[in-house]
């Protein structure tokens, strides 16, 4: 049988799980809209109830030998994975192992003593406060795909870090670092690695024989799908060359996602599991967060949603149940421009899922296309809204357009906004809110600020940068690699931005610059100290 995809027909491969009865014809046409037959894809499984899983795959595994791909490609699930990491954590905890409630540092004495115990459990739901390892490697010059890095520089990264994102518990704060720790407890109270664990005490027990961590990247696994990256007249290799798992680097396939996802709601890994992974934490202010124990659970257009997406270089993945219905859905891609989540809901949508809303919004008044344009900064975070218009609409930069819902209202794809005369307050859905100050934005032509010259350092990061400036623009070098220069644009006084990241002055009480304070999506407040004589 074969699918049409935007006029693009790519043959469906053989496979001993995808020998179910004949179906009718899934509507598929548009939901894959980048996919040709000789062009990276995607696998997709889904199942309704206890009826037999289906299957459908589109692309190719691999470019230069032109190897299709197929239900039984082996991908790399990027986050996904830490749902596995977690039901490891909860394993030891139901054998009374380890308690959820344990501080860290009974299990990692490497850890710094932050004042107030960081637990187990908030390692799982993001909680903790800690910083993510691969964006601080980032802004040290080395980002992922660019060094090998290994599970034991996490910890080593971790245990440098004297100060945190957050405090423990106050609100939810993304991190990889937080499950290569779970990791590291996994292997220090069994005695055996979370590979070995995961297989002895889930894979082989569910008959997930196709899933794996990539816990050596030269290993090499028969059946697994390159992943790449979108350039300029096609692809190039885009793969997590990095010895890191935990976080991410599951290798699976979609058959066996979808065994784990019904294991999960028949029980059987044992009685309220699937309840345990899923259990919303109380955060400061007796907010509950939709992050469980590496789960999320949501509203998808009235639906209840229990999911987690996944990017690991170019590998992306989603997986999602939405227990009300029955329905779960598998998806993973090795192209680096697939949104797996639009996607994965597009495939909902053509299963019979709720429709998109309609189209049509309300006005946006005029005067706010005038009026609220501008740059917004949460000085805690070192975050930027960036708020643009574009004649019709108004939106954040990078992102989609704001609906307005009111007087100085707006809501966005995941949050909303709430608009005053000096800032900008967007609340998210599970009621976190952050605070965005208005900022006069920078001359572009004004040169760099006197005294800005010159190497910084941080122990935390282990790097040292040299800054400099470029017609306006904030540039800094990694003294280990020069070759990789960033280049930040003007924000505001003494602030500069780049794509993933932004920089901020540190001066001194008579005005000095003392420092450069770095921070990204996942990394607040990183600061590279002027080092004395430069």
């Amino acid at each position: 049988m074969r699918w049409a995809v935007i006029g693009a027909v790519a043959a469906l491969a053989t496979s001993a799980q995808a020998q179910a009865p004949a179906q009718p014809p899934l509507p598929l046409a548009g939901v894959f809209p980048l996919v040709r037959p000789a062009t990276p894809g995607c696998a997709l499984g889904w199942r309704r109830g206890g009826a037999a899983p289906e299957f459908r795959a589109w692309g190719r595994a691999e470019m230069e030998h032109a190897g299709p791909i197929t239900p039984d490609t082996i991908f790399e699930a990027g986050s996904v994975s830490k749902q596995f990491t977690a039901a490891a954590i909860l394993i030891l905890a139901r054998e009374g192992k380890l308690s959820l409630s344990d501080d860290i540092r009974k299990h990692l004495p490497e850890m710094p003593d932050y004042g107030a115990p960081i637990t187990v459990d908030m390692l799982l739901s993001h909680t903790a406060g800690l910083r993510d390892w691969g964006e601080l490697m980032a802004l040290a010059g080395w980002p992922r795909t660019h060094r090998v890095y290994s599970l034991a520089e996490t910890l080593q990264i971790a245990s440098r870090q004297r100060a945190r994102t957050l405090a423990p518990g106050e609100t939810f704060a993304y991190t990889n670092i937080s499950y290569n720790l779970a990791t590291w407890i996994v292997q220090r109270v069994s005695g055996q690695s979370l590979a070995a664990f995961t297989e002895d005490r889930l894979f082989k027990p569910l008959g997930m024989t196709r899933t794996g961590w990539r816990d050596n990247f030269r290993r090499i696994t028969p059946g697994r799908a390159v992943a790449y990256s979108a350039i300029p007249g096609g692809f190039a290799q885009e793969m997590p060359f990095e010895n890191t798992y935990g976080h991410g680097g599951l290798l699976t396939t979609v058959g066996d996602l979808l065994i784990w996802n019904a294991a999960l709601t028949e029980g059987r890994l044992g009685e309220g599991f699937d309840a345990a992974l899923r259990e919303r934490p109380t955060v400061a202010g007796g907010r509950k967060i939709a992050y469980g124990r590496g789960l999320i659970t949501s509203s998808w257009r009235g639906w209840t949603e229990v999911s987690h997406s996944g990017a690991t270089a170019s590998y992306r993945a989603w997986l999602a149940r939405f227990p009300d219905q029955g329905l779960s859905v598998a998806l993973l891609c090795n192209r680096g421009d697939a949104n797996p989540e639009q996607i994965g809901h597009r495939v909902v949508e053509a299963l019979g899922g709720p429709p998109a809303p309609p189209a049509a919004a309300p006005a946006t008044p005029a005067g706010d296309l005038a009026a609220l344009p501008g740059v917004y900064v949460d000085e805690r975070a070192g975050r930027v809204l960036q708020i643009e218009a574009d004649g019709r609409t108004i939106g954040v930069r990078g992102g989609a357009a704001l609906r307005w819902a009111g007087p100085g209202r707006y809501r966005g794809p995941d949050a909303e906004f709430r608009f005053a005369p000096d800032g900008v307050e967007r609340r998210s859905p599970d009621g976190e809110a952050r605070m965005f100050l208005r900022k006069a934005p920078a001359d572009p032509k004004a040169p760099l600020p006197e005294g800005v010259a010159g190497a910084y350092s941080s122990p935390e990061a282990g790097a040292v940068i040299f800054a400099a400036g470029r017609d306006g623009r904030l540039v800094l070098t990694p003294s280990e690699r020069p070759s990789a220069p960033r280049v930040l644009n003007p924000l505001f006084v003494d602030a500069w931005v780049a794509f993933g990241g932004r920089a901020r002055l540190m001066r001194g009480p008579v005005g000095g610059v003392t420092g450069i304070r770095l921070s990204s999506g996942w990394v607040w407040a990183l600061d590279f100290r002027r080092v004395p004589g430069s």
